[in-house]
């Protein structure tokens, strides 16, 4: 089967609401908020070492059954050059987290790098990926 590495559009950074420990690697990061400075318009997002995801998205990989991943609530918020920049209402969104193997489930992560599937790299785009950098795994 052959997998992609996936680097993600970044629009933001973390809130001031976010709880994690800095003391292992990567980060064990407890509750995420996620404070957009820019958005693109990509359905998947990265803020290393976590993911966000549209709700839209978020069903959609849960309808098709990809392997590999849970979703959890996220904050979302918006930085001032954010409310200066973002003029569409943001759609909602999930919190991505891995719960599966690189190279073997659809979604996972490999030394902070997003590993998916064919098939997850096909829904992906299908939801919004225009800005992400996307290339075939070696392994």
């Amino acid at each position: 089967m052959t997998y992609y590495i996936v680097e993600p559009e970044v629009a933001g950074d973390f809130g001031d609401n976010t709880v994690f420990d800095r003391t292992v690697q990567p980060a064990a990061v407890a509750r995420f908020e996620f404070r957009f400075a820019n958005w693109l318009g990509d359905a998947i997002l990265e803020c290393a070492p976590c993911f966000i995801v549209t709700e839209t998205l978020a069903d959609a990989i849960t309808d098709t059954g990809l392997t590999g991943a849970v979703f959890d609530e996220v904050r979302i918020s918006l930085s001032s050059e954010g409310e200066e920049l973002i003029e569409e209402p943001l759609p909602a969104w999930k919190w991505l987290r891995f719960t599966g193997d690189p190279y073997r489930d659809d979604l996972g992560i490999d030394l902070s790098k997003l590993v998916v599937s064919e098939r997850a790299l096909e829904l992906l785009r299908e939801h919004g990926l225009d800005h992400a950098d996307v290339e075939e795994s070696a392994l």
